[in-house]
Order: C-alpha cells, then structure tokens, then sequence
C-alpha cells in the first residue's frame, strides 16, 4: 500500500485560494504555486490605529488580488490619515513658559474656542482674555490686484 507524500502550507494556501475563486481553475493548472501565490496580497480589516489586540488573527485577514488590494489601502490611508487630522485636532498644545518657574506663566489655547488659559503655582485653571485680531482699517480696501487704496465713498 502506497502512502501520500506530506502536504505542504503553501499547497494548501493555494488549494484554499483556489477554492475560493474557482473561475482561475484552467489558468491555475498552468501555473507554479508561487505564481498562483503571487497574484494575491493578504490584507488586514482592522486598522492598526484601532488598537485592537487581535489584529494579527487569522480571522482578520483577507486574501485580495493584487489590484484590489492596492484600491482597497488607497481607501483606507484616507480614513487613517482623516483619524490621524481628528486626533491632532483634539490634542491640547503643549504649555509654553513665558517666565521662570514650572507652572508660572504658562499658556496653553482651546483650539475650537480659540480661549487662551494660564496655569498658577497651584495648578488652577484661569481664562485669559481671548486674542483678537487687529483688524482691518476701513477708511482703505484691497482692489482685485492686491493693492491697497483709500476707500472711494
């Protein structure tokens, strides 16, 4: 009685690719494994960022074609960097100390309310009036070229 040779991985990763697009089974007599392998990149669902600790399970990989891969990751280095933008946004700026001192005149500004606050020796909170903008004189406009003349009345 003859007994089968062991099967390796990479048969069985390509048997189970194969399996799963049955249209390419007359192209993929014709090819090695390593070529019918390489038609294919595996790709992660979740995204890193989501911090997930299972984002390197077999469970989240899918085998896409090459192309697909490649439109799919456009896609999401989007969504990352858009994450990447809403986090950044959302992150207080660092103090910036004006005097000596830990904590005696340090500033630090609310982006979204554009409010300006300073920390005291004991570490309170304290609003500072917001920065204004000096404005424009409007005795002058600004013609379409950029140049500034006295307004005409």
């Amino acid at each position: 009685m003859q007994r089968r040779k062991h099967i390796s991985w990479k048969t069985k990763c390509a048997s189970a690719l194969l399996f799963a697009s049955p249209m390419m089974y007359d192209d993929a007599k014709n090819m090695t494994e390593d070529q019918f392998l390489s038609l294919f990149e595996w790709d992660h669902n979740m995204f890193v960022s989501s911090g997930h600790e299972d984002i390197d399970k077999f469970w989240n990989l899918t085998p896409l074609f090459r192309k697909a891969h490649k439109e799919k990751t456009k896609q999401d280095a989007k969504i990352i960097a858009k994450g990447r933008r809403i986090r950044a946004k959302n992150k207080p700026i660092p103090p910036v100390v004006w005097e000596a001192g830990p904590t005696i005149g340090a500033y630090w500004m609310d982006r979204k309310t554009g409010q300006l606050y300073e920390y005291y020796d004991g570490g309170k909170r304290k609003r500072v009036s917001k920065i204004r903008s000096r404005g424009f004189d409007k005795t002058r406009s600004r013609k379409m070229s950029g140049k500034v003349v006295k307004r005409e009345r």
